[in-house]
């Protein structure tokens, strides 16, 4: 199966990241949560991120998940975005960031597009919380074990350490979604 364009930028970032900080794989899988064997092979190419693990890692180095998207920024404490960006493909989900100014490391701002044939994925977790905010369409958020459909103009706001899981009902829903990151581990990264 051919990679996806994504793996291109998402690989080189993360060891790009995790090299300025001067981590090694075990560190940084400690501080993400995710094993050193998976980080690995997500900086190689060899594997695609999940949404959730994005998040995890873009925490626990304390970088906008636009960074790791491949996305350059002027080193400004403001980001201004015109509506334009491109996006990718991120598990299935279209990913458009829409925050990430050089220093900013608690929070992250993504538009979604779920399809509405996006195939059923596993259940995520991930540390902080989450905010939803449903722009167009309906989705279809399964949240520790309970199913809660949300339509245009609702939102939900949620613990993300608890599993969690989006699809469309009836075609492309479009999602605001806001994740803020526990400062409290933050000082993981910094050793």
């Amino acid at each position: 199966m051919a990679a996806h364009p994504a793996l291109d930028y998402v690989g080189p970032r993360l060891a790009a990241e995790r090299h300025r900080r001067n981590l090694t794989l075990e560190q940084l899988a400690t501080s993400s949560g995710i094993s050193k064997a998976h980080l690995s092979r997500l900086e190689s190419g060899e594997r695609q991120p999940s949404l959730a693990v994005l998040l995890d890692l873009a925490a626990a180095l304390a970088v906008p998940v636009s960074v790791l998207l491949g996305e350059e920024h002027d080193g400004k404490a403001i980001l201004v975005t015109d509506g334009s960006a491109a996006g990718r493909q991120v598990n299935g989900l279209r990913v458009i960031s829409r925050s990430g100014f050089p220093a900013s490391s608690v929070l992250d701002a993504l538009e979604i597009t779920v399809e509405a044939d996006r195939p059923a994925s596993a259940p995520v977790r991930h540390e902080g919380e989450e905010w939803l905010y449903v722009v167009s369409g309906a989705l279809h958020l399964e949240y520790d074990g309970a199913i809660h459909e949300l339509g245009e103009g609702m939102s939900a706001h949620f613990d993300a350490d608890r599993l969690h899981r989006l699809s469309a009902t009836g075609g492309p829903a479009r999602v605001l979604m806001v994740s803020g990151h526990h400062d409290a581990q933050l000082h993981l990264i910094h050793r």
